[in-house]
């Protein structure tokens, strides 16, 4: 096979704007999608170029895009070849009968990602990048070659069915095209290209047989073995793979966690979304190589790679830094209310499990997640099972999951369907308290002992400019961000029967659907800033905890001016003890405790102020303005947090202390079980909820509430919504019949 680059020089073409030239990879939404107000372009755009392939009349052409958003028709000499729909995988059309070798042609091809009710996701916080932003290849083969339109795979699947340390049994499953008889010999090489297994067929599996194989066992010893396929016809070579491979065995257990190799793997994990500041989804391999290297300084040894199919490049550097991955479909939120099969779901299942099974980094495929959001209407239940059962036919050999909403209930079936399961909790930032993780976690093991169980979200918003030395949760500040993630993970290493935990997020990345804390179109929960410039106080927190490196951090140094007089100074360290120096001066030796320690009362003159902590022959140093008065800009005042606004106290006057009635739910007519987004399509319901709730519709994230009921809303937040304000809203929505 001749694979030929050509994201060079393409016309690109955008509604009311001037044709440009640009280079690949490349989103149109690189700007305005991070800047807020939920209105960056989403619509159908025309990459276009003259395309010119030499090819022998035998040979078979195929254009080969690797990730286009979110629907893409390809056209040539104004012919369409092929349509796809789905933002993250790679797809394949065959151009051999609609080009002429040597002869230009005029490739144009469309990209649309408007909103569609038959292609997830269909709605999320994160903004749904519109482009070519992935490589785009000319792909060059003979007649009989491995399959390039299986669904965007390699046609070679390498299938782990047993592995020890002590032998390894694979098969490897090959799919031809082509009309002539042909024979497949395949070859597993070691590190330095030496053949422990091979094995050759015809038009049938291979089975290899590895002795004493050197296993690929995470971070510890990511090793990396070759496998060669190679497809004969006439005794010549028609088609070849090269494809890295990793041999290891991975099981979960509900009291361990996962056992990769037969050993028990505490994983301590991140989450990633592949956009980054001013380029959007557009990224190059080098800032994903910078992505791992980041992860692996902060000592992560998983990463969940939400909500889509990510670059095949970020796979490969998983593979070879040892990093186990999650690796999910953006059936995601909301599920479709026209297409209750979810066919486009099942399709980008297929797709991501075909293109990456050969990645030993997977060890999980995540069929869905916080799809029950609004409840488990428009047969969820059905399709989660349904992309369950194909997983496991496609790859036996994994581990499937699924990412429930916080409020999925404890007890509810679609809990046993996959192999594992994990909860995105936000206990600490959105409802509750962060000890209340535990209270949870403690209750649901007990009550679920079977069910092997892992938080898959984590996390809060930490905006750099916000400092409080009293943090209090949703007061955006660096300081509450870095309590949280203390507390939490001391939560979390208290309870080793975890299978994982995924801090959300790793980087602060573009929803343009948002507005908090005064930052427009950013979602920041990273634990380092969407430029990757800057590591927040949490980062350091966790490589305290997760490396073998020497940690010594003081916090808050974005926090400069502060009123001279007494200030106090937190320290992370995994040292034994940390002395502090201020302005020239011995101020006190402390050991932390838990990874931390705070140095109380320490004084500040005006001025400048330097203060160095030392643990030793490790340093750091922190330089403080004593000013007259505090400084009001690290204050967060504009907080938007709840989507319904500041309810508490609406109705107190009208509290007559009196029971509140039970609600009803009288059958054919709205009532707060209804997600907002139906009851808004009736003009009477829609006046209701504005009458009571009108800031609702003003806040940035109502297109993600929409999707919730009120009841929901109440079952998350039971401070937001009281039981009295609830009736008042139910009991006119009572009052109107469902059409």
């Amino acid at each position: 096979m001749i694979k030929n680059n050509i994201n060079k020089n393409w016309i690109f073409k955008k509604p009311e704007e001037k044709n440009k030239t640009v280079d690949l990879p490349h989103t149109w939404n690189g700007l305005d999608g991070q800047n807020g107000g939920n209105n960056y372009f989403r619509g159908e755009c025309h990459y276009t170029k003259e395309l010119v392939v030499d090819f022998t009349p035998e040979n078979r052409v195929f254009i080969e895009l690797e990730g286009a958003n979110s629907i893409c028709k390809v056209n040539i000499d104004g012919k369409e070849i092929g349509l796809h729909k789905g933002g993250y995988s790679t797809f394949r059309f065959e151009l051999t009968d609609h080009i002429k070798s040597g002869i230009k042609s005029t490739l144009d091809i469309s990209v649309d990602n408007a909103h569609y009710d038959d292609v997830y996701p269909l709605m999320a916080d994160f903004t749904f990048m519109g482009g070519l932003y992935r490589d785009v290849n000319i792909l060059i083969v003979n007649p009989v070659h491995f399959s390039l339109t299986d669904f965007g795979s390699l046609g070679v699947y390498l299938h782990q069915e047993e592995v020890t340390s002590k032998s390894a049994k694979l098969r490897v499953e090959s799919l031809v095209t082509g009309d002539k008889e042909y024979k497949i010999e395949a070859r597993l090489l070691d590190k330095a290209g030496s053949v422990v297994a091979s094995g050759s067929g015809e038009k049938e599996d291979i089975i290899l047989n590895v002795a004493s194989p050197k296993l690929w066992n995470g971070v510890e010893n990511p090793y990396m073995h070759q496998l060669e396929v190679d497809l004969f016809v006439d005794g010549k070579i028609s088609d070849l793979r090269r494809i890295p491979v990793g041999l290891r065995s991975i099981k979960a257990a509900p009291n361990k966690g996962i056992i990769l190799n037969g050993e028990v793997i505490n994983l301590n994990g991140v989450s990633r979304h592949q956009d980054r500041k001013d380029i959007g989804w557009a990224q190059g391999e080098e800032e994903m190589a910078e992505d791992i290297q980041i992860i692996r300084e902060m000592g992560a040894n998983s990463i969940r790679l939400a909500h889509y199919q990510h670059n095949q490049i970020f796979y490969d550097l998983c593979d070879r830094e040892g990093i186990i991955s999650w690796a999910e479909i953006p059936y995601i939120t909301t599920s479709s209310d026209d297409d209750t099969t979810g066919s486009n779901a099942i399709s980008q299942m297929t797709e991501l499990v075909k293109q990456n099974i050969n990645h030993p980094s997977i060890i999980m495929w995540g069929v869905q997640n916080e799809i029950t959001i609004a409840g488990k209407e428009n047969n969820i239940e059905g399709i989660v099972t349904e992309l369950n059962e194909l997983t496991k036919k496609l790859d036996p050999s994994r581990l499937t999951a699924q990412a429930q909403v916080g409020h999925h209930p404890d007890d509810d079936s679609m809990n046993s369907i996959t192999d594992i399961i994990g909860y995105n909790k936000y206990f600490g930032w959105y409802y509750d308290e962060t000890e209340t993780m535990g209270t949870w976690l403690d209750k649901f093991h007990s009550e679920n002992p079977s069910i092997p169980l892992g938080i898959t979200e984590y996390g809060c918003e930490a905006i750099l400019k916000y400092h409080n030395l009293s943090p209090q949760k949703s007061d955006y500040s660096e300081e509450y961000q870095t309590k949280y993630h203390h507390e939490i993970l001391q939560i979390f290493n208290a309870r080793p029967w975890l299978w994982g935990t995924y801090v959300w997020n790793m980087f602060d990345f573009a929803s343009d659907l948002r507005n908090e804390g005064g930052v427009q179109g950013m979602n920041n929960k990273g634990l380092v800033t969407h430029d990757r410039k800057t590591r927040k106080d949490s980062f350091y927190i966790y490589q305290s905890y997760w490396t073998d490196k020497e940690v010594l951090h003081i916090t808050s140094k974005r926090f400069v001016k502060r009123p001279k007089g007494k200030t106090s100074i937190s320290v992370i360290s995994n040292l034994k003890e940390v002395e502090l120096i201020v302005n020239g001066k011995y101020f006190g030796k402390k050991k932390p405790v838990e990874n931390m320690v705070t140095f109380n009362d320490v004084k500040l003159k005006s001025g400048q102020n330097v203060i160095v902590a030392v643990s030793g022959n490790s340093s750091d140093t922190i330089l403080i303005e004593g000013v007259k008065k505090p400084d009001k800009s690290y204050n967060c005042v504009a907080k938007e947090l709840n989507p319904v606004g500041d309810v508490a106290n609406w109705f107190s006057d009208e509290d007559d202390g009196l029971p509140v009635p039970e609600l009803e739910f009288p059958e054919g007519f709205y009532s707060i079980k209804d997600r907002i987004s139906k009851i808004i399509k009736n003009t009477e319901g829609e006046a209701v909820l504005k009458k009571h709730l009108s800031e609702m519709f003003e806040h940035s994230m109502f297109p993600m509430a929409k999707n919730f009921s009120l009841e929901k809303m109440a079952e998350m937040s039971p401070d937001l919504l009281s039981r009295r304000f609830l009736h008042k809203i139910n009991s006119d929505l009572n009052k109107i019949p469902k059409n």
